[in-house]
Protein backbone atom coordinates (compact mmCIF):
# COMPACT_ATOMS: atom_id res chain seq x y z
CA UNK A 1 0.00 0.00 0.00
CA UNK A 2 1.42 2.94 -1.01
CA UNK A 3 0.96 6.77 0.73
CA UNK A 4 -2.11 7.80 -1.73
CA UNK A 5 -3.85 4.52 -1.12
CA UNK A 6 -3.04 5.36 2.95
CA UNK A 7 -4.43 8.43 2.40
CA UNK A 8 -7.29 7.08 1.03
CA UNK A 9 -8.26 5.07 3.97
CA UNK A 10 -7.75 8.20 6.46
CA UNK A 11 -10.18 10.03 3.92
CA UNK A 12 -12.97 7.25 4.37
CA UNK A 13 -12.63 6.77 8.13
CA UNK A 14 -12.77 10.24 8.70
CA UNK A 15 -16.51 9.67 6.40
CA UNK A 16 -17.46 7.08 8.45
CA UNK A 17 -16.52 8.60 11.90
CA UNK A 18 -18.65 11.43 10.89
CA UNK A 19 -15.68 13.81 10.83
CA UNK A 20 -16.98 16.49 7.82
CA UNK A 21 -14.04 17.65 6.33
CA UNK A 22 -14.46 20.98 3.65
CA UNK A 23 -12.03 23.25 1.37
CA UNK A 24 -11.32 25.22 4.54
CA UNK A 25 -7.21 24.32 5.08
CA UNK A 26 -7.58 24.90 8.29
CA UNK A 27 -10.83 23.07 9.20
CA UNK A 28 -9.57 20.05 7.04
CA UNK A 29 -6.19 20.04 8.75
CA UNK A 30 -8.10 20.12 12.23
CA UNK A 31 -10.18 17.13 11.15
CA UNK A 32 -7.55 14.82 9.74
CA UNK A 33 -5.35 15.40 12.37
CA UNK A 34 -8.08 14.31 15.15
CA UNK A 35 -8.21 11.51 12.80
CA UNK A 36 -4.95 10.54 12.66
CA UNK A 37 -3.89 10.56 16.06
CA UNK A 38 -6.57 8.21 16.77
CA UNK A 39 -5.78 6.15 14.23
CA UNK A 40 -2.22 5.84 15.69
CA UNK A 41 -3.04 5.55 19.13
CA UNK A 42 -4.65 2.35 17.79
CA UNK A 43 -1.61 1.42 15.94
CA UNK A 44 -0.08 1.99 18.60
CA UNK A 45 -1.94 -0.38 20.96
CA UNK A 46 -2.12 -3.06 18.06
CA UNK A 47 1.41 -3.17 17.60
CA UNK A 48 2.20 -3.75 21.71
CA UNK A 49 -1.22 -6.22 21.67
CA UNK A 50 0.96 -8.31 19.82
CA UNK A 51 4.07 -8.38 21.87
CA UNK A 52 4.68 -10.69 25.08
CA UNK A 53 5.36 -7.27 26.85
CA UNK A 54 8.35 -7.87 29.50
CA UNK A 55 7.78 -12.07 29.80
CA UNK A 56 10.80 -13.30 30.85
CA UNK A 57 9.87 -17.15 31.56
CA UNK A 58 8.25 -18.12 34.22
CA UNK A 59 10.58 -17.13 36.76
CA UNK A 60 12.95 -14.25 36.82
CA UNK A 61 16.16 -13.53 39.38
CA UNK A 62 14.87 -11.65 42.69
CA UNK A 63 17.23 -9.05 44.12
CA UNK A 64 16.93 -10.92 47.24
CA UNK A 65 18.58 -14.38 45.89
CA UNK A 66 15.58 -16.40 44.70
CA UNK A 67 13.40 -16.04 42.68
CA UNK A 68 10.36 -13.99 40.98
CA UNK A 69 7.78 -16.29 39.40
CA UNK A 70 4.88 -14.99 36.85
CA UNK A 71 2.13 -14.50 37.59
CA UNK A 72 -0.03 -12.89 34.47
CA UNK A 73 0.27 -10.26 31.98
CA UNK A 74 -1.59 -7.34 33.79
CA UNK A 75 -3.11 -4.55 31.43
CA UNK A 76 -2.36 -0.67 32.11
CA UNK A 77 -4.23 2.14 30.59
CA UNK A 78 -1.45 4.40 29.46
CA UNK A 79 -1.77 8.56 27.93
CA UNK A 80 -0.03 9.03 25.18
CA UNK A 81 0.67 11.98 23.10
CA UNK A 82 -1.87 10.29 20.06
CA UNK A 83 -4.93 9.06 22.52
CA UNK A 84 -5.44 6.84 25.49
CA UNK A 85 -3.89 2.93 24.98
CA UNK A 86 -4.50 0.01 27.39
CA UNK A 87 -1.55 -2.30 27.09
CA UNK A 88 -0.80 -5.44 28.95
CA UNK A 89 2.31 -6.21 30.32
CA UNK A 90 4.50 -9.22 32.39
CA UNK A 91 3.59 -9.39 35.92
CA UNK A 92 6.10 -11.27 38.47
CA UNK A 93 6.38 -11.92 42.22
CA UNK A 94 8.51 -13.20 44.33
CA UNK A 95 6.92 -15.08 47.76
CA UNK A 96 9.87 -14.86 49.49
CA UNK A 97 10.25 -11.41 50.25
CA UNK A 98 7.48 -10.15 48.64
CA UNK A 99 8.62 -7.91 45.92
CA UNK A 100 6.84 -7.25 42.77
CA UNK A 101 8.34 -6.48 39.79
CA UNK A 102 7.05 -5.51 36.01
CA UNK A 103 10.02 -5.57 33.58
CA UNK A 104 8.60 -4.10 30.86
CA UNK A 105 7.64 -1.02 32.65
CA UNK A 106 11.46 -0.68 34.19
CA UNK A 107 12.89 -1.00 30.91
CA UNK A 108 11.03 1.38 29.06
CA UNK A 109 11.11 3.94 32.00
CA UNK A 110 6.93 4.07 32.69
CA UNK A 111 6.88 5.32 36.29
CA UNK A 112 3.11 4.82 38.65
CA UNK A 113 0.98 6.95 36.48
CA UNK A 114 -0.56 6.72 33.38
CA UNK A 115 1.31 8.79 31.26
CA UNK A 116 3.76 7.82 28.53
CA UNK A 117 7.39 8.66 28.41
CA UNK A 118 6.80 11.01 25.16
CA UNK A 119 3.43 12.61 26.91
CA UNK A 120 5.41 12.88 30.16
CA UNK A 121 8.19 14.88 28.56
CA UNK A 122 6.11 17.39 26.87
CA UNK A 123 4.44 17.79 29.95
CA UNK A 124 7.61 18.85 31.71
CA UNK A 125 8.97 20.96 29.03
CA UNK A 126 5.97 23.08 29.53
CA UNK A 127 6.25 22.83 33.28
CA UNK A 128 9.71 24.73 33.04
CA UNK A 129 9.04 26.88 30.92
CA UNK A 130 5.36 28.64 31.84
CA UNK A 131 2.88 28.02 34.79
CA UNK A 132 1.26 24.81 35.18
CA UNK A 133 -1.87 26.06 34.10
CA UNK A 134 -0.35 27.52 30.71
CA UNK A 135 1.28 24.43 30.01
CA UNK A 136 -2.14 22.21 30.46
CA UNK A 137 -3.75 24.37 28.03
CA UNK A 138 -0.47 24.49 25.67
CA UNK A 139 -0.38 20.95 25.60
CA UNK A 140 -3.61 20.21 24.27
CA UNK A 141 -3.44 23.08 21.70
CA UNK A 142 -0.42 21.23 20.53
CA UNK A 143 -1.91 17.55 20.83
CA UNK A 144 -4.66 17.24 21.51
CA UNK A 145 -4.06 15.81 25.18
CA UNK A 146 -5.59 17.00 28.50
CA UNK A 147 -3.55 16.47 31.42
CA UNK A 148 -4.29 18.86 34.64
CA UNK A 149 -2.31 21.53 35.99
CA UNK A 150 -1.79 19.45 38.52
CA UNK A 151 -0.70 16.33 36.92
CA UNK A 152 2.15 18.75 34.81
CA UNK A 153 3.30 20.45 37.88
CA UNK A 154 3.24 16.47 39.56
CA UNK A 155 5.03 15.74 36.65
CA UNK A 156 7.53 18.52 36.37
CA UNK A 157 8.66 18.35 40.56
CA UNK A 158 9.00 14.34 40.32
CA UNK A 159 11.37 14.56 37.27
CA UNK A 160 13.33 17.40 38.61
CA UNK A 161 13.20 15.68 41.70
CA UNK A 162 15.69 12.85 40.01
CA UNK A 163 17.66 15.00 38.66
CA UNK A 164 18.37 17.17 41.97
CA UNK A 165 19.09 14.53 43.30
CA UNK A 166 21.60 13.65 40.64
CA UNK A 167 22.80 17.19 41.89
CA UNK A 168 23.71 16.80 45.58
CA UNK A 169 24.89 12.94 44.66
CA UNK A 170 27.56 14.76 42.51
CA UNK A 171 28.40 17.18 44.92
CA UNK A 172 29.24 15.02 47.51
CA UNK A 173 31.82 13.33 45.73
CA UNK A 174 33.66 16.96 46.49
CA UNK A 175 34.50 15.15 49.97
CA UNK A 176 37.09 13.30 48.35
CA UNK A 177 37.46 15.12 45.09
CA UNK A 178 36.12 12.40 42.87
CA UNK A 179 35.25 15.53 40.04
CA UNK A 180 33.09 14.52 36.78
CA UNK A 181 34.37 14.07 33.51
CA UNK A 182 35.20 17.51 31.69
CA UNK A 183 32.84 18.50 28.40
CA UNK A 184 34.94 21.20 27.17
CA UNK A 185 38.17 22.69 27.23
CA UNK A 186 38.06 26.55 27.76
CA UNK A 187 41.16 28.55 27.22
CA UNK A 188 39.20 30.96 29.86
CA UNK A 189 36.44 29.46 32.23
CA UNK A 190 34.42 32.35 33.74
CA UNK A 191 32.85 31.42 37.16
CA UNK A 192 30.12 33.85 37.81
CA UNK A 193 28.29 33.63 41.06
CA UNK A 194 24.90 35.22 41.97
CA UNK A 195 21.80 35.37 44.00
CA UNK A 196 17.91 35.96 43.39
CA UNK A 197 15.19 35.67 46.06
CA UNK A 198 12.31 33.13 45.47
CA UNK A 199 8.87 33.15 47.68
CA UNK A 200 8.71 30.11 49.44
CA UNK A 201 5.81 29.05 51.95
CA UNK A 202 7.54 29.93 54.75
CA UNK A 203 8.66 33.59 53.01
CA UNK A 204 11.61 34.59 50.44
CA UNK A 205 14.82 32.83 50.22
CA UNK A 206 17.84 32.97 48.12
CA UNK A 207 18.43 30.71 45.07
CA UNK A 208 22.16 31.02 44.65
CA UNK A 209 23.19 30.82 41.21
CA UNK A 210 26.34 29.88 38.93
CA UNK A 211 26.88 30.42 35.27
CA UNK A 212 30.39 29.40 33.57
CA UNK A 213 30.55 30.34 30.46
CA UNK A 214 33.49 30.30 27.86
CA UNK A 215 34.34 30.30 24.50
CA UNK A 216 34.30 27.18 22.20
CA UNK A 217 36.56 26.46 19.33
CA UNK A 218 34.12 27.69 16.89
CA UNK A 219 34.31 31.21 18.71
CA UNK A 220 30.95 30.36 20.06
CA UNK A 221 29.93 31.65 23.65
CA UNK A 222 28.87 28.26 25.70
CA UNK A 223 27.01 29.16 29.30
CA UNK A 224 25.92 26.28 31.64
CA UNK A 225 24.22 26.74 34.95
CA UNK A 226 23.14 25.59 38.59
CA UNK A 227 20.55 26.60 40.93
CA UNK A 228 20.32 25.85 44.81
CA UNK A 229 18.52 26.66 47.97
CA UNK A 230 21.30 25.89 49.91
CA UNK A 231 24.35 27.67 52.59
CA UNK A 232 27.16 29.81 50.90
CA UNK A 233 29.23 26.54 52.41
CA UNK A 234 27.10 24.30 51.23
CA UNK A 235 26.41 25.89 47.39
CA UNK A 236 30.75 25.59 46.91
CA UNK A 237 30.38 21.87 46.06
CA UNK A 238 27.55 22.72 42.96
CA UNK A 239 30.08 25.56 42.05
CA UNK A 240 32.95 23.01 41.63
CA UNK A 241 31.02 19.81 39.82
CA UNK A 242 29.76 22.68 37.20
CA UNK A 243 32.68 24.32 36.85
CA UNK A 244 34.63 20.49 36.97
CA UNK A 245 32.06 19.32 33.72
CA UNK A 246 32.84 23.42 31.99
CA UNK A 247 36.97 22.30 32.03
CA UNK A 248 37.83 24.01 35.19
CA UNK A 249 41.27 21.85 35.25
CA UNK A 250 41.57 22.17 31.90
CA UNK A 251 41.44 26.01 31.58
CA UNK A 252 44.20 27.78 31.37
CA UNK A 253 43.09 30.78 33.40
CA UNK A 254 39.86 30.63 35.75
CA UNK A 255 38.14 34.20 36.37
CA UNK A 256 35.68 34.48 39.34
CA UNK A 257 33.31 37.68 38.82
CA UNK A 258 30.65 38.96 41.27
CA UNK A 259 29.11 41.48 43.59
CA UNK A 260 30.47 42.47 46.91
CA UNK A 261 28.76 39.73 48.54
CA UNK A 262 31.05 38.37 51.41
CA UNK A 263 29.72 34.65 50.74
CA UNK A 264 31.02 34.61 46.97
CA UNK A 265 34.57 35.72 47.90
CA UNK A 266 34.71 33.63 51.39
CA UNK A 267 33.32 30.66 50.12
CA UNK A 268 33.67 30.01 46.80
CA UNK A 269 36.87 32.36 46.23
CA UNK A 270 37.82 29.63 48.98
CA UNK A 271 37.36 26.78 46.64
CA UNK A 272 38.60 28.56 43.36
CA UNK A 273 42.01 29.61 45.34
CA UNK A 274 44.02 30.21 41.74
CA UNK A 275 41.31 31.91 40.12
CA UNK A 276 41.38 35.91 38.78
CA UNK A 277 38.98 37.17 41.13
CA UNK A 278 36.83 40.15 39.76
CA UNK A 279 34.32 42.05 41.54
CA UNK A 280 31.29 43.18 38.57
CA UNK A 281 32.04 46.63 37.58
CA UNK A 282 28.45 47.41 37.47
CA UNK A 283 27.80 46.45 41.06
CA UNK A 284 30.78 48.71 42.35
CA UNK A 285 29.39 51.61 39.77
CA UNK A 286 26.36 51.44 41.58
CA UNK A 287 27.70 52.12 45.01
CA UNK A 288 29.48 54.83 43.86
CA UNK A 289 26.24 56.33 42.84
CA UNK A 290 24.25 55.49 45.82
CA UNK A 291 27.13 57.36 47.61
CA UNK A 292 26.77 60.44 45.17
CA UNK A 293 23.11 60.68 45.53
CA UNK A 294 23.02 60.47 49.07
CA UNK A 295 25.82 63.29 49.14
CA UNK A 296 24.01 65.95 46.51
CA UNK A 297 20.98 64.44 46.04
CA UNK A 298 19.16 62.56 43.45
CA UNK A 299 19.43 63.76 39.84
CA UNK A 300 21.51 66.58 40.38
CA UNK A 301 24.40 67.99 38.18
CA UNK A 302 26.40 67.67 41.35
CA UNK A 303 25.96 64.68 41.73
CA UNK A 304 26.96 63.58 38.16
CA UNK A 305 29.69 65.20 38.39
CA UNK A 306 30.87 63.62 41.56
CA UNK A 307 30.38 60.16 40.32
CA UNK A 308 32.17 61.25 36.77
CA UNK A 309 35.48 62.04 38.93
CA UNK A 310 35.23 58.15 40.98
CA UNK A 311 34.21 56.27 37.79
CA UNK A 312 37.21 57.20 36.07
CA UNK A 313 39.82 56.73 38.90
CA UNK A 314 37.76 53.19 39.20
CA UNK A 315 38.00 52.31 35.33
CA UNK A 316 41.48 52.93 36.05
CA UNK A 317 42.37 50.86 39.26
CA UNK A 318 43.15 53.80 40.81
CA UNK A 319 41.57 51.60 44.06
CA UNK A 320 44.47 54.08 46.68
CA UNK A 321 43.37 57.27 45.01
CA UNK A 322 39.64 56.14 45.75
CA UNK A 323 40.27 55.83 49.05
CA UNK A 324 42.38 58.83 49.83
CA UNK A 325 39.87 61.23 48.18
CA UNK A 326 36.97 59.22 50.39
CA UNK A 327 39.15 60.01 53.55
CA UNK A 328 39.79 63.69 52.57
CA UNK A 329 35.73 64.08 52.17
CA UNK A 330 34.95 62.19 55.50
CA UNK A 331 37.43 64.38 57.42
CA UNK A 332 35.81 67.45 55.89
CA UNK A 333 32.28 65.97 56.36
CA UNK A 334 30.35 66.91 59.43
CA UNK A 335 26.52 66.12 59.54
CA UNK A 336 26.09 62.42 59.85
CA UNK A 337 23.95 62.14 56.88
CA UNK A 338 27.04 62.55 54.76
CA UNK A 339 29.23 61.05 56.84
CA UNK A 340 27.62 57.37 57.00
CA UNK A 341 27.37 57.26 52.82
CA UNK A 342 30.99 58.02 53.15
CA UNK A 343 32.08 55.27 55.34
CA UNK A 344 29.53 52.86 53.67
CA UNK A 345 31.88 53.70 50.40
CA UNK A 346 35.14 53.23 51.80
CA UNK A 347 34.99 50.16 54.09
CA UNK A 348 33.21 48.97 50.31
CA UNK A 349 36.33 49.35 48.74
CA UNK A 350 38.61 48.51 51.01
CA UNK A 351 37.13 44.76 51.47
CA UNK A 352 37.30 44.44 47.57
CA UNK A 353 40.54 46.06 46.80
CA UNK A 354 42.64 44.24 44.30
CA UNK A 355 39.66 42.69 42.83
CA UNK A 356 39.04 46.08 41.60
CA UNK A 357 41.90 46.21 39.49
CA UNK A 358 39.93 47.18 36.24
CA UNK A 359 42.80 48.48 34.52
CA UNK A 360 45.01 45.46 34.58
CA UNK A 361 41.91 43.45 34.23
CA UNK A 362 40.79 45.01 30.67
CA UNK A 363 43.96 45.00 29.79
CA UNK A 364 44.28 41.18 29.81
CA UNK A 365 41.17 41.59 27.65
CA UNK A 366 38.98 39.92 30.71
CA UNK A 367 34.96 40.34 31.34
CA UNK A 368 34.87 42.91 33.85
CA UNK A 369 30.71 42.44 34.43
CA UNK A 370 28.70 39.95 35.50
CA UNK A 371 26.06 40.07 33.19
CA UNK A 372 25.82 36.53 32.62
CA UNK A 373 25.39 34.87 35.95
CA UNK A 374 22.39 38.01 36.28
CA UNK A 375 21.26 37.35 33.25
CA UNK A 376 20.57 33.70 34.60
CA UNK A 377 19.22 34.98 37.84
CA UNK A 378 15.96 36.55 35.32
CA UNK A 379 16.47 33.70 32.94
CA UNK A 380 16.86 30.80 34.66
CA UNK A 381 15.15 32.12 37.60
CA UNK A 382 12.79 34.64 37.65
CA UNK A 383 10.98 34.25 34.55
CA UNK A 384 9.34 31.22 36.02
CA UNK A 385 10.09 31.26 39.65
CA UNK A 386 8.76 34.86 40.42
CA UNK A 387 5.12 35.40 38.62
CA UNK A 388 2.37 37.58 40.49
CA UNK A 389 1.35 35.55 43.37
CA UNK A 390 3.71 32.45 42.90
CA UNK A 391 4.98 30.80 46.24
CA UNK A 392 6.79 27.49 45.99
CA UNK A 393 7.36 24.82 48.73
CA UNK A 394 11.13 24.28 49.29
CA UNK A 395 11.74 21.23 47.91
CA UNK A 396 8.88 21.72 44.59
CA UNK A 397 10.88 25.21 43.66
CA UNK A 398 14.16 23.31 43.50
CA UNK A 399 12.84 20.39 41.46
CA UNK A 400 11.72 22.95 39.02
CA UNK A 401 15.14 24.76 38.88
CA UNK A 402 16.92 21.89 38.65
CA UNK A 403 14.97 20.07 35.74
CA UNK A 404 15.34 24.36 33.53
CA UNK A 405 18.64 23.74 34.20
CA UNK A 406 18.88 20.39 32.59
CA UNK A 407 17.13 21.90 29.71
CA UNK A 408 19.56 24.98 29.47
CA UNK A 409 22.76 22.83 30.15
CA UNK A 410 21.50 20.68 26.90
CA UNK A 411 21.05 17.95 29.48
CA UNK A 412 17.54 17.11 28.53
CA UNK A 413 18.19 13.97 26.20
CA UNK A 414 20.90 12.29 28.83
CA UNK A 415 18.06 13.01 31.56
CA UNK A 416 15.05 11.29 30.09
CA UNK A 417 17.85 8.63 28.76
CA UNK A 418 17.90 8.11 32.66
CA UNK A 419 14.73 6.72 32.89
CA UNK A 420 13.32 9.50 35.08
CA UNK A 421 9.85 8.64 35.55
CA UNK A 422 10.79 4.98 36.47
CA UNK A 423 13.59 6.16 39.27
CA UNK A 424 10.53 9.06 40.54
Amino acid sequence: MNLSEVAEVVLAFCAEDGILLSDDLTQAEEGILTAVRRIGAKALEVRLGRQPLGYEGSGRPCPCGQAQRFVEHRPKTIATQMGTIRICRAYYHCRHCSRSAVPYDQRIGLGAGPESVGLAQAATYLGIHDTFANGATTLFRLTGQRLSAATIERLTEAVGGVVAHGEEEAAGQMCDWRAPAAEASPETLYVAVDGVQVHQDDGWHEAKCVACYWEDPGGRHQTRYAVRFETAAEFVAFVWVLACRCGLEQARRVVLLGDGAKWIWEHVGGLLKEAVCIVDWYHALEHVWACGRALHGEGSAATETWVRGYEALLWDGQVRAILDRLGSELARARSPGKRRPLQELITYVENQDDRMAYDRFRAAGLDIGSGRVEAACKHVVAVRMKRCGMRWSKRGSQNVLSLRTAWLNHDWDRTWAARPLAAA
